[in-house]
């Protein structure tokens, strides 16, 4: 195999990988769990490390630039805690839309108080990275019961159509490529 096609293999093997993390970072995917409670605390926006109100005095406060992030906590089924984020995402980038931040804790304190404790669907998206402190953020709850089994309709339709345009796109570029090479080169 020449030296050439190795290049472009391996080329494809990183972008396909680069892709898809992106695609499933960034995708929602969901999770049956009991809420257990909710926390809230204040971070700095450059490091993104949490801030300890008592060790500031009000020089250092007001130099940090800081905000209140929210966390919801849960029990899987399996026994294992799962931590979500809970923070709007605004207009921003994954376009989630979400404003409601605040409406979704107090949802998942309810969750918390019933004493039968429900089960909830928590659709989210991200990756819990504990050596980075990083946590999934939560986009909605809603109750179902202890069985509930998801079915992920839209991230299989989302890749079907992005599959398709992609070799659409590929067929059209190959096309022009191909007329521009002429009749007589291969």
């Amino acid at each position: 195999m020449e030296a050439m096609k190795k290049i472009k293999i391996v080329m494809g093997v990183i972008l396909f990988a680069a892709v898809a993390l992106f695609l499933f970072h960034n995708l929602p995917r969901t999770a049956v769990v009991q809420i257990s409670g909710t926390d809230m605390k204040r971070v700095d926006r450059e490091s993104g490390k949490v801030v300890n109100k008592n060790v500031l005095d009000d020089q250092q406060a007001n130099k940090l630039k800081t905000y209140d992030v929210r966390y919801i906590n849960s029990v899987a089924r399996n026994g294992k805690t799962m931590v979500f984020r809970n923070e709007d995402t605004g207009w921003g980038w994954p376009p989630y839309f979400k404003f409601d931040s605040a409406d979704l804790t107090a949802q998942a304190q309810a969750f918390a108080s019933v004493p039968e404790k429900p089960w909830v669907l928590v659709r989210y998206y991200g990756w819990r990275i504990r050596i980075l402190s990083m946590f999934p953020n939560a986009v909605s709850l809603k109750a179902v019961g202890s069985n509930y089994s998801h079915f992920p309709l839209f991230n299989i339709v989302f890749v079907s159509l992005l599959v398709v345009a992609v070799f659409i796109v590929w067929r059209k570029i190959r096309k022009l490529l191909k007329g521009r090479r002429g009749p007589d080169q291969s």
